[in-house]
Parts: C-alpha cells; sequence; structure tokens
C-alpha cells in the first residue's frame, strides 16, 4: 500500500473514534512519504486526542517546516499549544492562520478563545463577532459572546458543550483533580451515604453528565446498575473504558431521561453539570419522576451572588445567571423553590469550594433531596 492509502486508513479509523489503531497507519504513511505535509498534519491531530502532546507538537511543526503556507497547520498548533496554557504562542499561530486565511472562522473562533482565557473580553469579543459572520450557526460562539455581553439564556448550546469536553477528554481527570482541586463526586457519594445506608441488593444509580466518569469510580461499591449519560463522545470513551457502567448514553439530559422508565432509579447525581444549564425546571421534574419514592438527587451548583442592586432589593435575585466564564450560577431561593415545587425534602445544602478557576476558588454548594 502506498502512502496516500495508508494515511487515509489513519484518517478512517480516526473518524471512527478508533484512535489508538489510526496511529500505526498514519506512521507508516509518515515513514514511506515524510515530506507530504498533509500526513503530518493527520498524524498530529491523532496524536493529540491521544494525548501524546509532545509528539504531536512535533508532527505539526513538521508539517509547517514543510509548507508554512498551510493554515490548518497552524490553528492545529495553536489548539495544542493552548491546550497546554501556552496561550502567547497559541496566539501567534492563530493570527498567523488568519493572514493565511482571513475567511477561517474556526481560527476567529480559536483565537477568541485565547483572549477569552487571557482576559481581553473586549478582544474575544470581536473575533467570536467575526466568527459568527462567517458561520451563523455556530453555537459555541453565540454562547460565549452571550456570556461576554451579559445576555440571558437559558442554557449552553450542546455544540458549546460537546466540544468543550471533547477538546478536554484527554487530559480531564488529571487536571480537574490535580490543577483545579475537583473533588465534588467523592463528597457528593459521601453526603448521600451520610445519609443513607446502600440497602444488600445496592443501589440503581443515574449519572447524569458522566464525563469520564468520575462519580461512577466514587459510587461503583454502592451501585448494582449504573447508568451515564453525556454529549462528549470522548468523555464517554473515558467513562466506557472504566467498565463500571452497564450503559452509556451519548445525547442530551432531556432527550435521555424522557426515554427512562418511571421510578427507575434509587440516587440520581449531576456533578458540575448544572452550570451548563441556568433553568432547572424541566431537569428537576424529570429527576422527580425517574426517582423511585425515597430516593435521593445530589448535585453542586455555582453561587450566584447578588448583584448590589439585589442586596438592596432583597427578595427579587434573579434565579439563575450566565457569567463571563460560560458558566451558569443558581440561586439558593430558586433551588428552595424548585424543590418544594416537585416535593423534595431538602436534607442539605453544603457550602463548599466547586473547583478553583486561574488559581482562585468558585463558590458552590453541594445539595442533597429526598424524593
Amino acid at each position: 500500500m502506498h502512502a496516500f492509502g495508508w494515511m487515509m486508513l489513519g484518517v478512517t479509523l480516526g473518524q471512527m473514534g478508533r484512535n489508538s489503531d489510526a496511529l500505526a497507519p498514519l506512521k507508516r504513511a509518515a515513514a514511506l512519504s515524510p515530506s507530504d505535509a498533509g500526513v503530518h498534519i493527520n498524524l498530529g491531530k491523532i496524536l493529540l486526542d491521544l494525548g501524546r502532546n509532545d509528539e504531536a507538537e512535533a508532527s505539526f511543526r513538521r508539517a509547517l517546516k514543510i509548507r508554512p503556507d498551510i493554515a490548518e497547520a497552524h490553528t492545529n498548533l495553536g489548539s495544542l499549544l493552548m491546550g497546554m496554557s501556552r496561550l502567547d504562542e497559541a496566539e501567534a499561530c492563530y493570527r498567523k492562520a488568519l493572514s493565511l486565511n482571513p475567511n477561517y472562522a474556526d481560527a476567529y473562533g480559536n483565537l477568541g478563545s485565547v483572549l477569552y482565557r487571557q482576559g481581553k473580553l473586549d478582544a474575544a469579543l470581536a473575533c467570536f463577532q467575526q466568527q459568527i459572520r462567517l458561520s451563523p450557526e455556530n453555537g459555541q460562539a453565540k454562547h460565549i459572546i452571550a456570556a461576554i455581553t451579559g445576555k440571558s439564556t437559558e442554557r449552553a448550546p450542546d455544540q458549546y458543550v460537546e466540544k468543550v469536553f471533547d477538546d478536554f477528554a484527554a487530559k480531564f481527570d488529571t487536571h480537574l483533580q490535580q490543577v483545579l482541586k475537583y473533588a465534588a463526586p467523592e463528597q457528593m457519594v459521601a453526603l448521600v451515604t451520610k445519609h443513607s445506608t446502600p440497602p444488600a441488593e445496592k443501589w440503581r444509580v443515574l449519572d447524569l453528565g458522566c464525563g469520564t466518569g468520575l462519580v461512577g469510580f466514587a459510587v461503583a461499591p454502592f451501585a448494582r446498575q449504573l447508568v451515564g449519560v453525556d454529549l462528549s463522545g470522548k468523555m464517554l470513551e473515558k467513562a466506557r473504558a472504566r467498565n463500571l457502567y452497564q450503559r452509556l448514553e451519548r445525547t442530551d439530559l432531556l432527550t435521555m431521561m424522557r426515554a427512562e422508565k418511571a421510578a427507575s432509579y434509587d440516587v440520581i447525581f449531576a456533578a458540575d453539570v448544572f452550570v451548563y444549564i441556568g433553568k432547572l425546571d424541566e431537569i428537576v421534574s424529570e429527576i422527580k419522576r425517574l426517582l423511585c419514592p425515597g430516593g435521593y438527587v445530589a448535585f453542586s451548583i455555582e453561587t450566584l451572588e447578588p448583584s448590589s442592586n439585589e442586596e438592596a432589593n432583597q427578595g427579587n435575585l434573579q434565579d439563575y445567571q450566565l457569567n463571563n466564564t460560560g458558566r451558569y450560577a443558581q440561586s439558593i431561593d430558586y433551588i428552595t423553590r424548585l424543590a418544594a415545587i416537585n416535593g423534595f425534602q431538602t436534607l442539605e445544602v453544603e457550602a463548599t469550594q466547586i473547583r478553583k478557576e486561574e488559581g482562585k476558588p468558585v463558590k458552590g454548594y453541594l445539595v442533597l433531596w429526598e424524593n
């Protein structure tokens, strides 16, 4: 087989989500055709997806040495560097890509993301607005524009959530636990076991927004059935590799929940999920339907801090807010009202540090309701 055939085999396997299998044919193609920039770009993409960042960087730089005029290669390298928090270098890559292709919508979005992380919100906004002009249906850009401009929305678009977590999947567990000091899954499981001893036959558990399966890992000793749902295919690959879940669904929460039988779960978890959904009314209603009598739901939220005007007018605090981080915060008043409307008993509302963001603590709550 010629180099092109090996490359296409690797690309096809990658498109099927079989990144580990894609690596060998792409390396074979690179060995047969070392001066083909396209081969090195495709090899770099697979290495990036596998979390082999140093090798991916070498592949992208090799492609650019061969063909410095390929805008896509500059963008790929920029995405790798942004994921490694080398933001200045990533910004230079995206600007180079745009100098080569001024109508490159994704490069505007990526440049906007770098500027956003650097706190340059006005410059980031201009980039996302340009991306929307070139790609009007881009949900990710629309969401971040709303976050920067303070527009009220009910939830993040599926496209935004899926991309955030697909891009983050390779390093998610390590980054979340070691850098962001994220311990909500263990804390939430401990909260449930504090109030209830699992029966001999153990619990039927639904893990909303299961990600890589951190909640599943924490609750597995107490679960006879563990079901997870998430939008990100790459996160679900990580969860599947744990061999803990009997079923994993790739879809949005409401679509999955509406297809489940009533009273089919003993415990439902939603760890760091409601930060991407502002309005929780429908989700909470479905949780109520799916929980058996005496069942539990444990979830985390970010704290909605009252503005100065709201402090002066107590009782007018809004239910939820899209922050300029791109995540939502809910008020405790709203959470308390949802519990009452749906007939839940509030067992605990525990103030906590949800995670760290840019080295600063993010305030939140762990909440436990009983059905």
